[in-house]
């Protein structure tokens, strides 16, 4: 009798004091990604409908958001039998998925966002196109392996790509396009997130237009073994995907394996020419009727996580990814003609590789100094090169740039009270290599010059930074975050360099940047947020040191009194949910400071110089005294009827220098409507439309950044298109079929180099076991 009376008390302090509950709906479907939070604490529930409320008090009220479900506000001690019900707001949305550092009110700072499932039914091939098919930014190609993000009028090395928490920016990001966006996997995604505003405090350097955050597959809770294998087929590039990954534990830890395939052939491009240009974008030698040449290329990646658990407070995170290329032509030279020949016999990068290595500790122990502890370390490995020979040239010119990146980042949380803080200190450590050669076809080499300094330079970088969250009202939070920065390069020049320059070239810069804003609950279903913040980024190697020419007759050459740029801005957000429609609008300004723009530039007084074997007209990165931009965005979603969604978003922003030269990088107004239509459970078809208006050849940037000479006489003409996707579920098979740009409309995105896709057919399966 004792043993079973124990048997019954054992169970029933089991079940009162267990912390573990589950997540339904009316049906009994189990409900991931619901986010629990109250005072700056939260959870999420996993795959399996589960969730770990320990962190929160029995009487402590705990606000319940999923945005395909109504809003819930509850204790603890009211939970039966461990289950926690919601009821459905009718709007049909796949599975939110909430993985990044921020909680969830710093969604003030976040205009797109897309999680797992959103990722992989975009049926996009790098993180380039995720973000193009979300609509929300332009992207720029020079190549079919191109992809140059642009947020708010700001590209390349003004504004941050973090993988995993971890800058994959570097000290010979350019100012033009970047396409080192490309090299990150988007199999592997769980969610990629624009964050603009206060947020790009935490991330230092470089955020002037925002920072774009890619997280990869989060394994630390997971709870099951499960493997995946995609393959997907495009016919307007012959192009051919294939992923592999699986996530599995051993014992109690916990594994993540992956590698991807991906061969593309030359692009095609549409033939229904509705902006009347009837020659453009057909080119003497690298087109052949639609096709566009020299298109082809591969690609391989790879990736393996690991999470260890030390004990209940203590982890230990591996993270290894790799990516390399093929040769990649640049299709934007190789169109130009020189004396009714080609200019360009080869232009190409070579493959470009790159390598990650960082280890994480994490441990959650309230002690006087901090709650939570984060200590990560990483290195990074950069390889790429350009490959060029003129139609007249004997010899093929290599330029090779080697980077090595070194850092370490120790972050700490602490709540005191209605107090969070958040502090930390980094420091990162890069080193360059930059080689050059030219060799002709008998295997003679001569001398060439390199595009950074020929013998070699540094980065370094010093960091502090502390973030608080105040709790003022059950309405009202105000943010604050201060980072203070300090930067130093060297740049070494050997005496065989043709420019005059010896020795050890310095810069250095300090900055500090603030952020404040107040984020108000005004009720249910309005909140409003407004932020007063400023970011900076210093001058690297490339804004310094470098020497090339990317406009016939031009070159750009070092200038080493550079400052930092600084941005000041205001944003103002406000959104609206209900159980039917969500609706975010945001107005933005920014004072851009300092700002690094290429202008004429004498170079030891001459304003000409012989490179390359002729005679160029200098420029130079140069501080201009401002400009000024200011922009809207806005994005909604209305559940028309239980299985139709309507959604849609628009971006439009504005720039003036202080010298009324045309900014470079300044998109035109774009837009995007959507419908998606749920058929059953198993099967929905989706129908979006995609429209960019005019981009004038009068507000294009002088000095070629913004390629006019890739656009019609008058500029880059409007376009739109119409697509289709349609998806169905077969127990563990998901097949989708894609139709994109039915038209079939000839078109360039603002300041391409290369025709946009023309009618593409996709196919793609996966299939999950």
């Amino acid at each position: 009798m004792k043993k079973i009376l124990t048997l019954i008390l054992i169970g029933y302090s089991f079940i009162s004091f267990s912390q573990t509950f589950k997540v339904i709906d009316e049906n009994g479907k189990k409900i991931g990604g619901v986010l629990f939070y109250s005072n700056n604490k939260n959870m999420t529930s996993n795959k399996s409908g589960r969730v770990d409320l320990s962190k929160f008090q029995n009487v402590e009220w705990i606000d319940v958001y999923h945005i395909s479900y109504k809003r819930e506000r509850i204790k603890k001690e009211n939970i039966t039998n461990n289950l926690i019900v919601l009821q459905s707001n009718n709007i049909e949305l796949e599975e939110v998925s909430i993985h990044s550092s921020l909680n969830v009110e710093e969604n003030k700072t976040q205009v797109i966002k897309m999680n797992q499932l959103e990722i992989q039914g975009s049926l996009s091939k790098n993180p380039a196109e995720i973000l193009e098919k979300s609509g929300g930014l332009i992207i720029q190609k020079s190549q079919n392996g191109g992809g140059s993000p642009n947020i708010r009028g700001f590209e390349a090395n003004r504004i941050l790509l973090v993988v995993d928490g971890v800058k994959l920016n570097n000290t010979i990001y350019r100012s033009g396009h970047l396409q080192n966006i490309l090299s990150v996997d988007p199999y592997v995604l769980e969610s990629v997130s624009v964050l603009h505003g206060p947020s790009s405090v935490f991330y230092g350097s470089g955020a002037l237009g925002g920072a774009i955050i890619l997280n990869t597959i989060n394994i630390e809770k997971l709870e099951e073994n499960k493997s995946s294998f995609t393959q997907q087929f495009e016919s307007s590039s012959s192009s051919i995907t294939t992923n592999f990954h699986s996530k599995y534990r051993i014992n109690k830890n916990s594994f993540l394996s992956s590698i991807s395939f991906k061969k593309y052939g030359n692009l095609h491009m549409g033939k229904n020419r509705l902006h009347g240009y009837e020659n453009w974008g057909v080119e003497e030698y690298a087109t052949d009727r639609n096709e566009q040449l020299y298109g082809e290329y591969y690609q391989y990646d790879a990736i393996q996580k690991m999470y260890f658990p030390i004990n209940s407070k203590s982890s230990i995170s591996l993270n290894s990814q790799f990516s390399t290329t093929s040769n990649i032509n640049r299709f934007d030279k190789l169109n130009d003609v020189s004396n009714g020949n080609p200019k360009y016999k080869f232009w190409y990068y070579g493959p470009q590789e790159r390598i990650l290595q960082s280890i994480l500790y994490n441990r959650d122990d309230k002690s006087l100094f901090y709650d939570n502890i984060k200590l990560k370390i990483s290195y990074q490995a950069v390889k790429e090169s350009r490959n060029t020979q003129k139609f007249t040239e004997e010899f093929l010119r290599n330029r090779s740039e080697i980077i090595n990146i070194y850092e370490s980042k120790l972050d700490f949380d602490k709540q005191i009270d209605k107090l969070l803080l958040r502090f930390g200190i980094s420091n990162r450590y890069e080193n360059l290599r930059s080689t050059s050669f030219k060799e002709n076809n008998l295997g003679d080499v001569e001398f060439s010059t390199t595009r950074y300094p020929d013998n070699g330079g540094s980065d370094n970088n010093f960091a502090s930074y502390i973030h608080t969250e105040l709790k003022l009202h059950k309405r009202l939070k105000w943010f604050n975050a201060v980072r203070y920065d300090y930067n130093e390069i060297n740049m070494n020049f050997s005496e065989n360099n043709p420019f005059n320059i010896e020795g050890i070239l310095k810069n250095n810069n300090e900055n500090y940047s603030a952020s404040t804003n107040f984020f108000i609950n005004a009720n249910e279903n309005n909140f409003i947020s407004f932020s007063l913040f400023n970011s900076f980024r210093n001058p690297n190697i490339d804004d310094l040191g470098k020497v090339f020419s990317k406009t016939d007759g031009i070159v750009t050459v070092p200038n080493l009194n550079l400052k930092s740029e600084k941005i000041l801005s205001s944003e103002f957000i406000w959104k609206f949910i209900n159980d039917k429609t969500s609706f975010d609008l945001v107005l933005f300004y920014s004072d851009l400071k300092d700002a690094i723009e290429k202008r004429p530039f004498k170079f030891n007084g001459q304003d000409s110089i012989i490179y390359d074997g002729e005679m160029m007209r200098c420029i130079a990165n140069t501080n201009i005294n401002s400009a000024k931009m200011k922009g809207i965005n806005f994005r909604f979603k209305i559940n028309i009827i239980k299985s139709l969604l309507f959604s849609g978003n628009a971006s439009y922003v504005s720039s003036i220098t202080s010298d009324s030269i045309p900014m470079a990088h300044i998109p035109p107004f774009s837009s995007r409507g959507e419908i998606i239509h749920n058929i059953n459970k198993k099967s929905k078809i989706k129908i979006y439309s995609n429209f960019n208006g005019w981009k004038y050849a009068s507000n294009f940037d002088q000095n070629g950044i913004d390629n006019l000479d890739e656009a019609t006489i008058d500029g880059t003409p409007s376009w739109w298109t119409l697509n289709l996707i349609y998806s169905k579920k077969i127990n563990n098979l998901k097949i989708s079929f894609a139709c994109e740009n039915i038209l079939d409309a000839h078109y360039k995105t603002f300041a391409s180099g290369i025709s946009a896709s023309g009618r593409n057919f996709i196919l793609n399966l996966q299939a999950d076991f």
